[in-house]
Parts: C-alpha cells; structure tokens; sequence
C-alpha cells in the first residue's frame, strides 16, 4: 500500500511491521515479543543510575516492582524533582527494556528523578487493577522519597500510549494529585475506546499500531463494557467539572496515529475546562515515536524530544 508521506525510519519499520499482529492470545505472545526484539536494536542511551526495588502493596494489589533513574552526575546533597512517568504498551505490554532509551534521555536532559512503575499487565489482571497499584503507588510516594534524592516540590507526571488514560484516571481519581503534580506530559495518549474516529479509519491497518490491535488489547483490559463510561478509566468521558483543576499539560502526537483524534480532543476538552494545555501534532510519523528505538533520530522524534524537556525544565 502507499503510505502517507512519511519519515524514511518510519515507512522502513511500517514496512517491516505489515500484518505482524493477529488480535489472539497468540498474537499477544508475539506482540510482547516483538516490541522487546525491536527495543534491542543499537541506539544511544545517556548515562544514568539505575536501581530497582518492590513496594508491597497488600494482599490484594501484591508487589509493584519500581525502577528508579537519577542523573549520573547527582551532586552530594543534591535533590532533583520527581518524574512519575507511565508505560504505555496498550495496557498489555511495556516494561524497562522497552523504556530505557526515552527514560534515560529524560533523566539526562531534562535533570529530573524518574519512577517508573511495572504495573500489572492486561489480560492477567483486568481494570481497574492497574489504577489502585498507582493510586497506592501516589499516596505512598513521600515515604518512598524519603530514602532518595528525589524532591516532590515539582512532581511531574508523564506516560504515553495508554499510560495516559492511567496518568489521567490517577488524576481525577486523587484529588490532592491535582495540586501535588506541577506539570502533565502525553505522548501518543491512549484516552478513549472509540474506534470510529477519523484517524482510527484512515490509519487503520498499515502504520504499525492498528485498529484491531487497539480494539482487541481495549478487550484485554476491561472487564466488562459498562467500564467504557468510566471516567477514571476512560478519561474523554469525564466531565468539564471534573477535569477543571487538572495541572498544565502537554500533549504530544503523531499524524500516521489510529490514536491521533482522540489525543487532540482530550486536549481540547482539557482546554475548554480551563486548562493550561498546549498540544502539538508532528507530521510524517507514527505512534509512539520517542518511545520507538529505530524512530530515535527522526526529525520528529528529536524536535518533540527537544519541545518535552524544555517545557518540564521551565517553571511558571
């Protein structure tokens, strides 16, 4: 098929990606698979020190293993501001090693402490599972900086894909993350599970991430279909009321996206509430594209990666 005009990187990976997905729990194994061979592939990845940790959750919610990034060059006392950032993956995958490159860069560049959570995956735990690891996760997060030299002065919160829709439902579900998160960033954002927007049907199948994909991991993750009218989960639906007091975001995404629509009403819909949102699509690329190792050095993927960490580095 002839692409829309795209990068060379990304018609080279679309290419490479042509009915790669059967929507099975077969084609689940393979879609784990593939994205961690595809994040093995040779890219530049800053300095950075890495640890990793268990927070035990209860019983009911079990072990949330955590990955903590800091700057390689974190001075004797020195604290920077804590970046709470959520995998996407379509609820059903991502992980660390899908991750690296990105957390790695935002570390490095935009100075900041990463918590990266491994959250329970879909189909093994169904919504809302995945949200009260991360609303316990938030409300344990002064306890748990405590031991490093991470600062909840200027807490950010990011994710892309699907880790939107959490970062979101964290949000609205927490109301003192309202006021305790500085600044919001989204790549990509997964927020709906409507399947007849425009970009859904003009990039349906052929731009590596696909409708049926998209329809089928919305599957994995809900539990039943009354779940799609709730906000917490599904955060287009939430009122203006309810979104109001949400901090200042950024919106990033792509114009070869099924996703692409409903990312940009969310920040329209965020607008109109009254929040300081700006949004920013980037021509001739895919879904997400920072996170991809093989788009890192796209024109798109720099310049967005550039816009991010200026704007999590200004202050008000």
């Amino acid at each position: 098929m002839q692409l829309l005009s795209l990068e060379s990187a990304a018609q080279q990976l679309c290419a490479r990606r042509q009915n790669i997905f059967v929507p099975t729990t077969i084609g689940l194994t393979v879609l784990r698979q593939q994205l961690e061979l595809d994040q093995q592939m040779p890219v530049y990845t800053h300095p950075a020190t890495i640890h990793d940790l268990t927070l035990d959750l209860g019983k009911s919610l079990g072990e949330l293993p955590l990955r903590i990034l800091l700057p390689a060059d974190l001075k004797p006392d020195e604290q920077v501001p804590t970046l709470l950032y959520l995998h996407g993956g379509q609820f059903v995958t991502g992980g660390t090693t899908a991750y690296d490159k990105l957390l790695r860069e935002l570390v490095k560049r935009a100075r900041v402490g990463i918590i990266f959570p491994q959250f329970a995956l879909a189909p093994e735990k169904k919504a809302p599972f995945q949200l009260e690891q991360l609303q316990q996760l938030f409300q344990r997060l002064p306890e748990l900086t405590a031991t490093e030299p991470l600062s909840l002065e200027r807490l950010l919160l990011a994710g892309d894909d699907t880790g939107a829709a959490l970062g979101l439902g964290l949000v609205l579900s927490e109301p003192s993350a309202q006021t305790a998160i500085y600044k919001m960033l989204f790549f990509c954002p997964v927020v709906n599970a409507n399947f007849d927007t425009n970009s859904y049907h003009q990039f349906a199948g052929g731009y590596d991430l696909t409708r049926e994909q998209m329809k089928f991991c919305w599957q994995q993750y809900l539990e039943n279909s009354e779940q799609r009218d709730d906000n917490f989960l599904v955060p287009l639906k939430a009122p203006l009321a309810a979104l109001h007091a949400l901090p200042e975001t950024l919106i990033v995404t792509a114009e070869a996206d099924p996703v692409r629509d409903e990312g940009e009403a969310m920040g329209r819909k965020l607008r109109d509430a009254g929040v300081d949102v700006a949004q920013i699509r980037f021509q001739g690329t895919i879904h997400d594209f920072t996170v991809k190792n093989q788009l890192d050095q796209t024109n798109a993927c720099r310049l967005a990666m550039n816009v991010a960490v200026d704007w999590l580095k200004k202050r008000r």
